[in-house]
């Protein structure tokens, strides 16, 4: 079988927020540049290469990062940007292949089959993405082609940094044997113990374990695992009818323990929310709140709509609620969540709440306020309520006034 059955293919932006930051300033082009907070429960969220050299990783806390890293550049985050840009590849690889899939903010699949015929091989067309990826948008990505899901993601992940790895069929269970199982998305610690207690290492050693034995081990996941060692499996693309939810959650430097303070960060994660069902054209049924003490007591206390909404005001009422009725079972909140669900598209929602006589509605003021935020920024407009409280204790005479509250232009 020629190489040109490699048919999926995974994209992976390299080192994404932290390549993004160096685009954006080409002064720290080959520091060791980390993308997160500088607060003591802050996280990685991106490093770089250079960052990496020293053991530095996604998720690592902050403290650790330093400590291995004297000269360590640290840059805020700024996840609309990079949800902005995000876009952009995602423009970009629509524009080469017409049926994709994005699984995260910097990695996507895509069936590269409709587009032999224009680009030419597979081989090409990951070159051609990869080389207007970096001619357009001037960030680097990796790119892994195979016969299937698991497999271009594998290829990709070897490719990095820059790289491209295209993986022919009957190479397959070659390239995969000698591999580690950790390299197989899904096997994670416990499961690498349980293999490694039957003396299994690496993805080939896996081809020869039976099926019963590797159930026992991995569970459910087994026979998927046994036929990607094998090279036999074949999972293309998958479509998926809806998302099933949309949601944010902050885990805060210092606990907080202030109600309304509480409340306020609650509004910023429902506005927030509600903004990606409206950017999404979808609608929720349910939202979700989360709450986790400092001692890691976690809670969840959901709520339904009575008609399905987009609107970050609705979802507000239920979830400050929500927190109303918990607040007494969690004085100090460590971290926050907010999730809606049961999504559908606006289109299907037969009975919209806003056409309930009403003149003037939050869910159309909000999307006016989508509009402004999107030509003018996101920090432009936001609620007065959302304001810290130094800077909502200013008067603000230019303010307009919402249906049931002011809203205030941010001067931040």
């Amino acid at each position: 079988m020629p190489a040109e059955d490699s048919t999926l293919l995974h994209l992976d932006m390299d080192s994404f927020f932290a390549s993004v930051e160096i685009r954006d300033d080409p002064s720290l082009r080959g520091l060791p540049v980390v993308v997160g907070g500088t607060g003591k429960r802050s996280v990685v969220a991106a490093a770089s290469y250079p960052a990496r050299v020293h053991g530095i990783r996604s998720a690592m806390p902050m403290e650790q990062a330093r400590r291995l890293c004297r000269d360590l550049v640290i840059v805020p985050g700024r996840i609309d940007h990079y949800r902005a840009v995000s876009r952009q590849v995602m423009d970009v690889m629509s524009s080469v292949c017409a049926r994709i899939e994005q699984i995260s903010i910097d990695e996507a699949f895509a069936d590269v089959r409709g587009a032999r015929r224009q680009f030419g091989p597979p081989a090409e067309i990951g070159r051609i993405l990869r080389a207007r990826i970096r001619d357009e948008l001037d960030l680097p990505a990796s790119v892994g082609i195979a016969v299937s899901r698991p497999v271009a993601k594998i290829a990709s992940a070897r490719a990095k940094p820059d790289g491209l790895l295209v993986v022919a069929p009957e190479e397959t269970a070659s390239f995969l044997a000698p591999l580690p199982v950790g390299a197989i998305s899904g096997v994670g610690p416990a499961a690498q113990a349980a293999l490694e207690r039957l003396g299994v290492r690496r993805i080939g050693q896996l081809a020869d374990v039976p099926l019963s034995t590797l159930r026992r081990a991995l569970g459910p996941q087994a026979p998927a695992v046994l036929a990607l060692a094998r090279g036999e499996d074949r999972t293309g693309l998958l479509h998926r009818e809806h998302e099933v939810s949309v949601g944010t959650e902050r885990t805060y430097e210092e606990d907080i323990t202030d109600p309304d303070e509480v409340r306020r960060r609650l509004t910023i994660m429902c506005d927030e929310v509600a903004a990606s069902l409206r950017a999404r054209d979808v609608t929720a049924r349910g939202v979700v709140l989360k709450l986790r003490a400092p001692d890691g007591t976690t809670i969840t206390r959901s709520a339904t709509f009575g008609l399905p909404t987009a609107s970050g005001e609705r979802v507000r009422e239920h979830v400050i609620a929500l927190w109303e009725r918990a607040a007494p079972g969690m004085p100090r909140v460590r971290l926050a969540g907010v999730r809606a669900e049961h999504l559908r598209p606006r289109s299907e929602q037969a009975a919209p709440e806003e056409l309930r006589g009403r003149t003037s509605t939050w869910q159309e003021l909000e999307s006016a306020m989508d509009l402004a935020r999107a030509r003018f920024g996101s920090a432009s407009l936001s609620r007065g309520s959302t304001l810290p409280r130094e800077r909502a204790a200013s008067p603000e005479p230019d303010g307009d006034r919402g249906p049931s509250g002011p809203v205030h232009p941010s001067r931040s």
